[in-house]
């Protein structure tokens, strides 16, 4: 009888190539060959081609950290749409969570109790966790991003935080030094959105405050640049944002464009565009769909609760918000909805609402990450 250590190299990767992601770990910790061979990078590239029917979105909930499998394959069937499959594979729980933010495979968590903040960083792949220290107290207003230099990928956290003068201050956090340094910069008012991660950097939803005509702001989005920790120039949005009438939520796409949701309280639509050109100083879009509110019933948005991402190629979004189960109850649910270019909505209910903070984070793993 052939034993599996006695079977050709190529083979071996042929079948671990088609192991569902979900089963990983439990592959990996069989023997050292194979858990050596999920560290090649050509082979990983090579499993995600085979194996990633499934994308692996990330969504918070009673301040846990949920892994959940997102499959919109058959999503299409000939003319009309069929319901997808969204299950949780899996949760992190270190703590009480308030914030997430995700870059290259890797989950960086800002928890807080009644007593302090703390910032880990978690690689599900790995199943490893990494603690950063602060050099001054963490707040659960603070905001994060996190990326990598491009030249060494070496891995940084960026930190705006207020202190009593009331200016927003930036600080770098290097992995490889263990450290935290001030970063000069120019002033800037950054919205109080998540920033997206898309090849290292970081995108952010900013207010510019013109000097010429006091009082006169604009939005536009602002790349930060973790290889040069600078900012780089305003770039346009595909819209004039109102943030008092308007919505708007980024996003990314396979990791390789940027994608931006806007909703007009006054136009009751929602629209998003996707980047067909995006780097630190320069950006160009293009209309990926439009849909009317009406069809999405009840849908609840609070501060930074919503997100959304999209599949190009079965030309749908899904959009993650939440949902009130009585006008006059504070029972509330989380809810996906399947918006397709027909304006086509199909709703998937994915649970009961335990506590009031933000609440749902969508993102999706292309590529496990060694880090």
């Amino acid at each position: 009888m052939t034993m599996v250590s006695d079977l050709p190299q190529d083979l071996v990767e042929e079948i671990l190539s088609r192991v569902p992601i979900t089963c990983l770990r439990a592959v990996r910790s069989t023997c050292k060959r194979w858990n050596g061979l999920f560290k090649d990078p050509s082979f990983r590239k090579k499993h995600s081609g085979k194996a990633a029917k499934d994308s692996l979105v990330v969504m918070m909930n009673g301040y846990r950290v949920c892994l959940m499998s997102v499959n919109l394959n058959g999503i299409h069937n000939h003319k009309d749409l069929v319901a997808p499959s969204i299950k949780q594979i899996g949760e992190f729980n270190q703590g009480k969570i308030c914030r997430v933010f995700h870059c290259n495979g890797l989950l960086l968590c800002l928890t807080n109790d009644c007593i302090t903040s703390r910032l880990v960083v978690w690689n599900p792949y790995l199943g490893q966790t990494r603690w950063i220290e602060p050099r001054t107290a963490y707040d659960k207003s603070d905001m994060f991003s996190i990326g990598y230099d491009n030249n060494n990928n070496n891995h940084k956290i960026l930190r705006l935080f207020y202190e009593l003068d009331s200016y927003i201050n930036y600080e770098i956090y290097d992995f490889k030094a263990n450290s935290w340094r001030i970063i000069p910069t120019s002033y800037i008012i950054v919205s109080n959105r998540r920033g997206v991660s898309l090849k290292g950097n970081t995108y952010f939803l900013a207010r510019k405050i013109f000097e010429v005509e006091e009082g006169v702001e604009d939005y536009c989005l602002l790349c930060f640049d973790f290889t040069k920790e600078r900012f780089g120039p305003p770039l346009h949005l595909p819209f004039h944002y109102h943030p008092v009438d308007d919505d708007t939520v980024l996003s990314t796409v396979r990791e390789e464009q940027l994608a931006v949701l806007f909703e007009s309280m006054n136009t009751h639509k929602i629209h998003i565009w996707i980047t067909t050109k995006i780097d630190p100083n320069t950006v160009s879009w293009n209309k990926f769909l439009a849909v009317r509110t009406e069809t999405i019933i009840d849908l609840y948005s609070f501060f930074d609760t919503r997100s959304f991402f999209v599949d190009e190629e079965k030309k749908v979004a899904v959009i993650c918000d939440i949902q009130k189960l009585k006008p006059n109850r504070i029972d509330m649910y989380q809810k996906a909805c399947i918006v397709g270019e027909k304006g086509y909505i199909e709703e998937v209910n994915l649970g009961e609402l335990r506590y009031c903070c933000p609440l749902v984070c969508s993102v999706r793993f292309q590529l496990p990450s060694l880090v």
